[in-house]
């Protein structure tokens, strides 16, 4: 049994039923409406750390390879482009591209006259250089987990139980809304319902909430298309990938200095565009165990602000604001325990599951079934 029928515990059921598992999932709500819908649906493969996370992400990028042609989701390889402003994000840039974590990735260093030719829009009067790579995917985040279960019940009879509330876990017995049900293991993907279930234990994983603000356009002209993913340098601190260059804490220096407002909200500013024109923008970070933060202007005028910095778009007018929540830990990226024999609790804490979801559920499967 799957607890939570977002992209982690789809990633689960596809696992355990390519294992030649009888699986069935249970999800509170009509489809999935966490984390895996409310972000950017960006693989990043160039902002892994090196080593485990890198890997993790190259074998999830294999998997949605293979799943999405068979399930009808939209998978592009969009690529990414870092900008930067200032010598500070120049030199790291220049220094990451030349690392040894970059041997095996395609990175371009772009000169400030051939900005256009990656992305339309950017504003070469503020931009003395970039690095673009081609190693980051665009998957429809909206789309995704609604294809994926619709194809695992067609091709392997997967059984879902939506609008269904997991009540207790009594190993073999789930108590559900719909009823009693026996599984000869659980895995809870689900960070809400691993606390509700199985509080005390949630409480000693340290598990805090992540809350972002994340905005859309009304979609753009049909002859224009922003091209890669677009970072800046606030996104270079962000990521673990810079993390072993010298030059980082240089860049790390600045920003507490020039960009305290957006370090105090946790911004970082990542533009990607969807299938039907619109743009996403965001994001900021706020961090707590119980977060129901009201929306800030504030920090979406600054989201705003520095995307103007970078870039102009054709369409700036906002169609959609939201929030967005993920599981978090400063440390690592995933979360597996086991709360009791027979079940298996399993959270992303690091706001990539579309990136390693694939990977960690294979781990867990084959450690379940030996």
């Amino acid at each position: 049994a799957i607890v939570g029928a977002g992209i982690i515990g789809l990633a689960h059921a596809f696992h355990a039923a390519q294992a030649g598992m009888s699986v069935a999932v249970f999800e509170r709500s009509a489809e999935a409406k966490g984390a895996s819908v409310r972000n950017f649906g960006m693989l990043a493969l160039n902002a892994q750390a090196p080593g485990e996370q890198l890997i993790s992400a190259q074998k999830t990028l294999t998997w949605w390879q293979e799943i999405a042609p068979q399930a009808g989701i939209e998978l592009r390889q969009s690529g990414c482009m870092f900008v930067a402003r200032a010598a500070e994000e120049m030199a790291l840039l220049n220094e990451f591209s030349h690392s040894p974590a970059m041997e095996k990735q395609s990175a371009i260093m772009v000169e400030r006259e051939d900005l256009s030719r990656y992305s339309p829009s950017l504003r070469s009067e503020n931009i003395i250089g970039a690095m673009w790579s081609s190693e980051t995917w665009k998957i429809d985040q909206r789309q995704a987990c609604r294809k994926l279960a619709v194809w695992l019940k067609q091709k392997y009879g997967v059984k879902f139980y939506f609008l269904t509330d997991v009540q207790n876990i009594s190993p073999p017995y789930l108590i559900t809304s719909a009823g009693q049900f026996n599984a000869t293991h659980t895995i809870i993907c689900s960070g809400n319902d691993f606390a509700a279930l199985f509080p005390d234990d949630f409480q000693k994983t340290g598990i805090k909430n992540c809350q972002l603000q994340m905005m859309r356009t009304y979609p753009q002209p049909m002859d224009w298309q922003l091209g890669p993913f677009i970072m800046g340098g606030l996104s270079m601190t962000h990521y673990k990938a810079f993390s072993n260059c010298s030059s980082l804490q240089d860049l790390v220096t600045m920003q507490k200095e020039r960009f305290r407002s957006y370090i105090k909200h946790g911004i970082h500013v990542i533009v990607g565009q969807e299938p039907d024109g619109r743009v996403t923008i965001g994001d900021s970070h706020a961090y707590g165990t119980d977060l129901n933060l009201p929306r800030s202007e504030e920090v979406d005028n600054l989201i705003l602000h520095e995307l103007s910095e970078m870039m102009s778009l054709p369409v700036p007018r906002i169609e959609e604001r939201w929030l967005g929540q993920y599981a978090y830990l400063p440390e690592g990226y995933y979360l597996k325990l086991s709360p009791r024999d027979g079940v298996t609790a399993v959270t992303q804490t690091s706001g990539q599951g579309m990136t390693h979801g694939l990977s960690i559920s294979k781990d867990v499967i084959l450690e379940i079934t030996g």
